[in-house]
């Protein structure tokens, strides 16, 4: 069973940005495409995909971070759940594999989402790609050379990101019962 993290992500993060796929798809259908139509809702796809991405690691984290608050007494679980949000790098910064380093790292253990599953190395380029591309898309910069905007790419960033979903909530799950010697949510 995955955590509560990753069914949202599954039944409510993936459908709605299915419905902007579709939207850009749409917008792709049109005789002819209207180009500035076509850049404005790809860019608007990617920055959905990168929040819901980051919506996902930090509701992870938060997750986890309840569990063990949960285990400590009621008298230290205010000052437990500040350690745990003070600076945390997912309330701001793009979700990134340093940010998810550094936050996922107050669970005492270092990620390692590429030896977890061999997979995640192309994902985690992609993901690199798509955090360049939420940044440009943000702040209107200029497109970088040599990585085009395409609805296919962002299709693969997505496939990409919930790859990344799947290994960061089963690694979660085995730290999670490492540390607490218990199923942290059910298997």
């Amino acid at each position: 069973m995955p955590s509560a993290s990753l069914v949202q992500w599954q039944n409510d993060r993936m459908p709605r940005l299915a419905e902007v796929d579709a939207q850009c798809s749409a917008s792709l259908a049109l005789v002819p495409p209207p180009p500035n139509l076509v850049e404005e809702n790809l860019r608007g796809y990617v920055l959905l995909l990168s929040a819901h991405f980051q919506g996902f690691c930090r509701g992870l984290y938060t997750e986890c971070a309840h569990i063990v608050i949960s285990r400590v007494r009621p008298r230290l679980q205010l000052l437990i759940e500040r350690q745990f949000t003070a600076h945390r790098k997912l309330d701001h910064g793009n979700p990134n594999l340093q940010n998810i380093r550094d936050d996922f790292a107050r669970f005492g253990f270092v990620l390692d989402l590429t030896a977890f599953d061999p997979a995640n190395a192309a994902r985690l380029t992609q993901l690199s790609e798509l955090n360049r591309w939420r940044n440009v898309a943000a702040h209107q910069g200029t497109i970088p050379l040599g990585l085009p905007l395409l609805l296919p790419t962002v299709r693969a960033w997505q496939n990409s990101c919930a790859g990344l979903a799947t290994s960061l909530d089963r690694i979660m799950y085995n730290e999670m019962r490492r540390i607490l010697r218990r199923h942290p949510w059910m298997p």
